[in-house]
This record gives C-alpha cells, structure tokens and sequence, in this order.
C-alpha cells in the first residue's frame, strides 16, 4: 500500500488537488485559503506546493492530500486512497480487506439496480405510461438518460430475484436498502419482468427460495441519488402516475452503510462544477425541480430530496461556494423550511437569497411553463433579511401595537443570527424607521436576544466543561515530545529506546503506535502515517501534531519550517520534564497507601514505604539540580 500512497503522491499536485474544493491565492511561496473546515473572516488556511501539505493555524488541522479528502468528504482512509487513485490514474495493487469488499458490493448491486429499473423504463413495462408521464411533466428524453431515471415494476420479487440470479446472496442485497423483511407469511409468487430473452442461461439452475424479502420498490419512477463523485448511493423513488396513491408519494432507501440522507445533496455530481464557476448554488426541494432546471441550462441547483436542511449539507456546500440561493415552495410548509434553513445557513457564514414564485408553482413547473421566467426569477433573488422583511410588513398590521411587537420579534430574532455588524445596523434602521420605533429601542430587544441566546451557550459551555477532565502537565509535555519524535527521526529513535528504559505508562494510543511501528517505519513520519492509514482519528491527531511542530507563520504570513537550534536538546528537557512528572505520581501513590498501612498497623510496609519515598524524593531533587 505504501507504494499505492506514493505514486499517488508524485502524480497529484495538492494545489491541484485542494483547488478543486476552495479557492486558493497565492501567498509568497505557499498558497493561502479561508479554511473550510471552521468559520474564518481572514485566511488561515495555508498550503505548502514545496512540501504537499495544508495547515491552518486557526483550528489546527492539517495534513496531506488524503487527509484533507478525509476531511471534505467524510471519507475513511481507505475510500480517500480510492478516490485519489482514480484521479491519479493509479491502479491500486494491496488492499482487499472484507469491510472494503463488502462495500464494494453494496455498490455494485446499487449500480446494477439502476440499470435494471432504466431497462424496465426504455424498454419494459414503463415504456409507455411512464416515459409518456415523463415527457408531459416536460422532460426530454437525453434528460431523462441523463440523471438515469427509471422504472420498478409491479411485483414482489423482481429486483431480488434478478440479482440473486446474478450471484448476491439476500443479506448483502438488503443491506442496499432495496429490500424489506417482512415477519410472518411471505408475500405472494412475484411477477416476472425478465431484462431480456437470454436471462434464463445466466444460472439454469438458479430456484428462489421461499423468503421474507421482497422488493421495496414496487410501480413506482425510480431517481438514483449518487455521491459527488457519481457513485449511486440509494433512490427516491415515486409513486407512478395511476398507481397506489394512499402509499406515500416518494419512499426512499433507508439508511444504509452507503447512504446517510443528512449528507447527500441530489444533483451534485453534475452541478458541482457549476456552482464553483458561478461561485454560487441554487437550493430547491424536490429531484424533478433539479432535473428541470439542468434542463434549462441552470446547472448550479441541487435538491435535499424532502428532507430539512442540515449542518452536514451546508458543510458540504460550503466546500464549494459561500452563496446559496434558496427556492423552495411557497406554501407553509415551505415557508417554515425556509425560515429554518435560512437561519442555519447565516448562523453557519453563508450569504442567502431567496427566490420567490408565485403560489403554487415550483421549479418544475417554471421550467415547463417559462424557463425564462424561472431564470428572472433566480436572478433576481432577494437577499433573506429583505424578503423576510417583506413578507413579515405584509403579514403584520404595523399599524398596532400588537402588530409591531410581533414584526419587531421575528425580524430581530433573524438580525441577530447576522454576522455584519454594519449588516445588523442597516436592518435596526430600516425597522425603526417603518415601524416608527427608536433605534435604541431596538438594540436593546436585539440585546436581550443575543444575551438570552449567549447565556444558553455558555451554559451548555459549563455542561460540557464539567464532564472534560483538565488535561495533566504530564499529557502536555507528551504532546510535545511526540512532535519532536514525529519531526526529528534521530529523537524519535532515541525516545523510543529511552522511554523503555524507564518504563514509562502512558495512556495514549498515538503514542502506543509511534513506539511500535517506529523502527519499522525507518523513524519516518510520512511512513509512519501511510502505515497507521485505517485508524483515522489517531491519524489526523498525528498530522496535527506533527505539523505544529514543523510549521509556523512568518511576519509575512507565509508558511516556514520550524528550524530548532538544538533539537536534542530540547528532547532533554521534555523528557526530563515528563521523567519530574513520573516522580511526582509515584511519591502521590506512595503517599496515599503509607496512610492506607498506618490505619491498618502495617509497620514493615511504612517502613519500606518511606525508604521508597526518601529514594523518589532524592531522585526527584537530582532532576530539579540538572536544569
């Protein structure tokens, strides 16, 4: 594997490669960002093209290509290797381990599932009703191929049966998410719906077994849901038109190992290169209202598939641009979801507009009737606080006391969550002016807000506080030797034989693993990394570590190496430090059982416990003299 990490390496530019995610400038020798991993006003983030490595010196983190990968896409070492290697070109020779192999499969049968439900639209079942229902809701048909949309035929069994006959035995097709268990009696024979004349010869032998699986789609469109890289995940799939409707009108795959429906965004394969050219994303609700924009040409939109926004989908937004234009449906529900979405998305640093359309209409329908309209209508998008402001002074009379309180509470409790203050003073104004109320008077009810909300923070601060143990000197000081060892492969050699020596006991598992694979890993840091690759945490504290170490900003805000003048020297004195630290535990331990052997009369153990005590304490004064 260490030989797949290198090549990798060599064939990929981390400016490249991080430059498909943020925008990086040019700063001196390195590269500069705003960080997408915390919210930053002014840059931090730096990347080294000399050394192929990224810190940022606001939250800490750091790290490689993978790591940032790791980082961006949620993504276990093993997948961020993949992802890469693909990239790179780079066919990967080592690894086939089960847990990756089962994956594998899961995404094998996913894929071939969609080609089974596209077979069923262009060429079974679906090909008329379907297809027809399709092209009046105003979808071409290169449209329809395109986002793969498809068809799952009535029947109980017919994409488990077709799967099992091609070699996936039923646990690992219900782990897709393709299939429901059903307790009690099997559900009736199914229905055949072969994919073509020579299916038969696949498996001659092949019989299905009596089961409680059965197909979870059943008479309804398919819309795969992929991952950014096109990778199919699981399916929204809805009610086809005549078929069942007291069934809820989409179902969609449950959460599976694969797909976690927090951190999906439908569409983004095909729109994230857009929404970094035009440095902005469109937000609708529904699969059809992000097919039919792409149809017209606006190819920056994505959906969250009936689902509330979360903090998972802005992070992954964020990777890609700071300013989202949100088009939900204007109903109640719609506009509580855009309440809520646009008060996340401002709480989170994102700049929000809002497109707005006449009732009833949604992106699907605009693009049908007037692409045209649909595009004026993005354009022309209003800034959140002002739509709010809109829609709050026409929902109001401003013209009662009662009327001004409650414009007063749901316009400030959106003023709060801005992070501009010259923003904030603009809307105090506004407010105050229309609603004839003294700014003062509407500073201090913002006061009371974010002095409610800031007290619920430092509360839940204190809670937290509460249950964290402070962290010992002697933790501190590991912290610090580990860089030198990660940095210096001369310390880490001498640590290594030293810290046995003395048989130190430390609770770390960082430190456990430098100790084990150091010798094996030639002392080397990235050797080291390469072969700790699966334990993810444990990796990116080491990179953290390392790169604090190695790393610090100049008086020009560029990134230069950490040149110690006597490294071993400094090794000393942490150890010698830590060595302190150890004596000190060990006179606390000694301490507690002398007053454990006077209560019980044990006079030979006080005996022996003092002598230990004189001998620690004498050592303990050795090392204070050597400072």
């Amino acid at each position: 594997m260490g030989n797949d990490i290198e090549e990798i390496k060599a064939k990929l530019n981390i400016v490249d490669v991080l430059g498909e995610y943020i925008k990086l400038d040019k700063a001196g020798a390195n590269w500069r960002a705003l960080c997408p991993f915390h919210n930053e006003k002014s840059p931090s983030f730096m990347v080294s093209e000399e050394k192929q490595f990224w810190h940022c010196f606001g939250c800490q983190k750091s790290g490689d290509i993978f790591g940032f990968v790791m980082e961006m896409e949620g993504l276990e070492f093993r997948e961020a290797l993949k992802v890469l290697a693909e990239k790179a070109g780079v066919k990967l020779q080592n690894y086939s381990p089960q847990k990756e192999e089962e994956k594998n499969r899961a995404l094998e049968i996913l894929e071939l599932a969609v080609k089974f439900y596209e077979v069923q639209l262009w060429k079974g079942e679906g090909k008329e009703k379907i297809l027809n229902y399709l092209r009046e809701r105003g979808l071409k048909d290169e449209t329809i191929k395109e986002f793969r949309l498809g068809y799952a035929p009535k029947g109980w069994r017919n994409i488990l049966e077709f799967l099992i006959k091609r070699g996936y035995k039923i646990e690992e097709i219900n782990k897709t998410g393709l299939l429901v268990q059903k307790s009690g009696p099997s559900p009736v024979a199914s229905t055949r719906h072969p994919l073509s004349k020579g299916e038969e010869e696949i498996n001659p032998n092949y019989k299905l077994q009596i089961t409680n699986y059965y197909d979870r789609f059943r008479d309804r469109i398919i819309f795969p849901i992929a991952d950014f890289s096109g990778r199919v995940l699981g399916y929204s799939a809805r009610v086809a038109p005549g078929g069942d409707e007291s069934q809820a009108k989409y179902v969609n795959t449950p959460e599976t190992e694969s797909y976690h429906k927090s951190r999906v965004l439908y569409g983004l394969d095909k729109a994230k290169a857009e929404i970094k050219k035009q440095g902005s994303v469109l937000l609708v609700e529904g699969n059809m209202d992000v097919i039919a924009s792409h149809q017209v040409g606006i190819k920056n939109v994505v959906a969250v598939s009936g689902t509330a926004l979360t903090e998972d989908q802005i992070n992954i937004i964020k990777r890609y641009t700071k300013n989202i234009q949100m088009f939900f449906d204007m109903d109640s529900a719609g506009e509580n979801a855009t309440k809520k979405s646009v008060k996340l998305c401002l709480a989170n640093g994102l700049a929000v507009k809002i497109v707005s359309l006449l009732q009833g209409k949604d992106a699907a329908d605009m693009a049908k009737e007037n692409p045209k309209e649909l595009e004026k209508n993005v354009v022309e998008a209003l800034p959140a606080m002002e739509y709010f402001f809109q829609k709050t002074f026409k929902k109001f009379d401003k013209n009662n006391l009662e009327g001004k309180k409650k414009i007063t509470e749901e316009l400030l409790e959106t003023v709060a969550i801005l992070e501009n203050e010259v923003e904030k003073n603009y809307w105090i104004k506004k407010i105050g002016e229309d609603l004839d109320i003294s700014e003062k008077a509407l500073t201090d009810e913002l006061k009371k807000i974010s002095l409610k909300d800031k007290s619920k923070l430092i509360s839940n601060t204190l809670d937290n506080l509460k249950t964290q143990e402070p962290i010992a000197k002697k933790e501190m000081l590991l912290q610090e030797l580990m860089g030198l060892m990660l940095v210096y492969p001369t310390i880490w050699k001498e640590a290594s034989k030293r810290i046995r020596e003395e048989n130190f006991n430390f609770k770390n598992e960082l430190f456990d693993l430098m100790l084990e694979n150091g010798e094996k890993t030639n002392f080397d840091f990235a050797s080291f990394i390469n072969e700790i690759g699966d334990k993810i945490e444990i990796n990116q504290k080491a990179q953290n570590i390392f790169s604090q170490k190695k790393y610090r900003l100049d008086l020009n805000n560029n990134v230069e190496e950490i040149n110690l003048p006597d490294p071993m020297d400094e090794f000393e004195n942490y150890f010698r430090e830590i060595k302190k630290e150890s004596k000190k535990e060990e006179l606390d331990r000694i301490s507690n059982d002398l007053k454990i052997a006077e209560k019980s009369g044990d006079k030979e153990a006080k005996i022996f416990l003092c002598q230990e005590s004189g001998r620690i304490t004498k050592e303990l004064h050795e090392l204070e003299e050597k400072k």
